[in-house]
């Protein structure tokens, strides 16, 4: 299994790490804001688990973090899907923005894979050299074959014309570092690539010849249920 340097460096990065060290010097020196009214809090990308512990970095340019419960979507309506020959893959980004907007009990699935490994996953990016949450993938491979293999590094993403690599990727099934498929098997990894990568922007995701750049449709459905979330919770708001 081949593992590429991650591709951490760059202006973009430069000034992404900026932001995040400024946003931490305002938490440590006992910084606080008051609560915005629903719909018009800052932009805030967060990642955090039941237990206490979380990554809560504000960062320009990011979507605004909807309330849990209110979505609609199906695990489907945010996958971006690939083949290459006789095999199939399957990508889901776990950002917090973008799994709340699905159903109740798709949320809770998708966010409970991310959760039980976020020590982990912060510590892999520490490793890498990145700082907060990467960009998680929940990424899955089936075949349409009696038997087939895949290469799990050179499933990729494309964004702003660059071709991003995983630097870590972490075994959600047993066997999926076993690179072997059997017909009706699946294999399953979160996939970690570094957090400067825009969900906002067109991205597609590719795989050795295929690239699927189905995400800009999927960004345009999550702007309409993010939409429709905001509406609903302000009218349970209203109503209680």
């Amino acid at each position: 299994m081949r593992r590429p340097t991650p591709p951490w460096s760059g202006s973009e990065a430069l000034s992404r790490t900026a932001s995040v060290l400024g946003v931490l010097v305002i938490a440590a020196c006992g910084g606080a804001t008051s609560e915005a009214p629903l719909g018009a809090r800052p932009a805030v990308a967060q990642e955090a688990d039941a237990t206490g512990w979380s990554e809560q970095l504000e960062i320009p340019g990011v979507r605004p973090l909807p309330p849990v419960g209110y979505g609609t979507l199906k695990q489907d309506e945010i996958t971006v899907p690939i083949g290459e020959g006789f095999l199939r893959i399957k990508a889901i980004p776990l950002t917090e923005w973008v799994i709340r907007l699905t159903a109740p009990d798709t949320y809770r699935r998708l966010n409970g894979y991310k959760v039980s490994r976020g020590e982990e996953i912060l510590e892999r990016a520490r490793r890498a050299g990145g700082r907060g949450w990467p960009l998680v993938l929940f990424v899955t491979f089936y075949t349409l074959a009696l038997e087939d293999t895949y290469e799990p590094y050179d499933l990729q993403i494309r964004s702003q014309n660059f071709i991003y690599r995983p630097f870590d990727i972490l075994a959600v099934t047993p066997d999926f570092n076993r690179e072997r498929l059997r017909q009706e098997e699946s294999q399953i990894a979160l996939y970690l690539f570094p957090g400067e990568i825009d969900l906002d922007l067109p991205m597609s995701v590719i795989y050795r010849s295929a690239e699927n750049s189905r995400w800009g449709g999927i960004r345009s459905s999550l702007d309409r249920e993010l939409s429709l979330v905001l509406s609903r919770a302000g009218a349970d708001q209203e109503g209680g």
